[in-house]
């Protein structure tokens, strides 16, 4: 049987964000079929999931190794460039996880260039290097990730020969929503949240407050619904990252917070100051109206994968969404709700209004939804992967040396100028020691 390791770079359990979501989910999907080995740092629990759990983060190199060595396939979001370097060499294949674009997450993250900026982009060319598979969320992000390839030298020749669609080499593996429907076990917001009535109409905002989305747009759009006399409520499900310190993330919930103070809209728009347990968030689900995600007009939007909408589809949710991403498209096309134009509170407030004010209308919108979340499983999701790691090893194709070591010897600097960061010329001087030590130590 295929022994398969996922990495995580985020510890596994209760409250997870959506990179350790996507290992967790994947990785119960591939069990089905393989031997299924989680590596994320302690403390973790990897649930009900049928996997071995194997406490070690992207820092414990021995142990990570160790478990490389005993593997068929290994998949992983983001290596560490020395383990990638050990990965390139090895017999164990790869399938590099880029469904979240970081080189054009950080340019919306932060206001001044710095070490994320310059770095992101030569991770992710390292791992497509490496990789013999690379999955992402959307075709959009495929084209992407192929564009970058072709400038990098990536295509070649008699990679193209051995599969002209190239679909071999880089795959579409969106997010999914689990198998089983929503289960409500008991009231959580119609009458129990503070303010909020049992009769009253809530929009759910079912992810975090992230500095690339725009939270103020729906928050301008419940002022005006209130203004109309709708009972209506906003509630933003989470504001804090878990599992990363502080700041790591940056967010736009100060001044969304801000927004509703000085517009004294705190009865009808909740935040939850913390963050929902991944079980726990099928009842907010349950008893929303609507769902709701909103960005500005940016890069960053057009290569994204709103991975939390699509609990709005597995709870049977229609949804209004801002246009101009994979997500709006689908949302348009399908009739799933309405897509707005990013930044048009009344066109969002419209939108909103005539899903909630038509009933014929919200009925077809949600039927649709219902009809659409089997395909979105994440075993339908998954196939791609479980397909390449079913696959028989065989020769393929590999890039030129000369691009190999550029990919992965080139983020040394990298390295380096983090160890600056951290504790100046003298952690520069002790860290490289110890890395001599290491690849003396693991002669590959």
């Amino acid at each position: 049987m295929t022994r398969v390791l996922f990495i995580s770079s985020e510890p596994l359990g209760a409250s997870i964000a959506g990179p350790a979501i996507r290992v967790l989910e994947l990785a119960r999907a591939v069990a089905a079929h393989c031997e299924v080995t989680v590596a994320a740092p302690g403390p973790s629990d990897a649930g009900d999931a049928p996997v071995e759990l194997l406490e070690a983060g992207l820092s414990d190199f021995d142990r990570l190794l160790e478990a490389l060595r005993g593997s068929d396939v290994v998949v992983a979001q983001r290596l560490p460039p020395q383990l990638l370097r050990y990965v390139a060499r090895m017999p164990v294949r790869f399938v590099a996880d880029l469904y979240n674009p970081q080189m054009i997450e950080v340019l919306e993250a932060f206001d001044e260039p710095g070490p994320d900026h310059r770095r992101a982009w030569r991770s992710m060319l390292g791992h497509l290097a490496v990789a013999d598979m690379a999955i992402c969320a959307s075709e959009k992000q495929r084209d992407l990730w192929l564009g970058g390839m072709s400038l990098a030298g990536l295509i070649d020749l008699p990679r193209y020969r051995a599969d002209p669609t190239f679909r071999s080499f880089v795959d579409v593996v969106p997010f999914g929503v689990p198998e089983r429907p929503p289960r409500h076990s008991g009231a959580v917001l119609k009458g129990v949240w503070p303010g909020i009535g049992q009769d009253d109409q809530v929009l759910l905002w079912a992810g975090g407050v992230w500095r690339w989305l725009d939270p103020l747009t729906p928050i301008r759009a419940v002022e005006r619904l209130r203004a109309g006399g709708r009972p209506v409520h906003l509630v933003f499900l989470g504001t804090g990252r878990p599992t990363l310190q502080p700041g790591r993330v940056p967010t736009t919930a100060d001044a969304a917070i801000g927004l509703v103070r000085d517009r004294s809209l705190e009865h009808c728009v909740h935040f939850n100051p913390g963050w929902v347990p991944y079980e726990e968030r099928e009842g907010y689900l349950l008893e929303s109206d609507l769902g709701v995600c909103a960005h500005h007009d940016h890069l960053e939007a057009r290569f994204s994968f709103r991975t939390r909408v699509l609990d709005h589809f597995w709870a049977g949710l229609p949804s209004v969404v801002s246009s101009g991403d994979s997500i709006g498209e689908l949302v348009e096309r399908r009739g799933l709700g309405r897509a707005v134009a990013p930044g048009d509170d009344e066109g969002f407030a419209a939108a909103c209004a005539a899903l909630l004010d038509d009933r014929q209308a919200y009925a077809a919108a949600a039927e649709r939804v219902r009809e659409l979340a089997p395909s979105l499983r994440w075993s339908e999701a998954a196939r791609p992967l479980v397909e390449f790691c079913l696959d028989p090893p065989r020769e393929r194709p590999q890039p030129a040396r000369w691009t190999l070591v550029r990919a992965t010897y080139g983020q040394y600097p990298d390295i380096l100028a983090d160890a600056r960061d951290v504790g100046g010329l003298r952690e520069v001087a002790a860290r490289i020691p110890r890395h001599v030590a290491r690849v003396l130590r693991h002669r590959a």
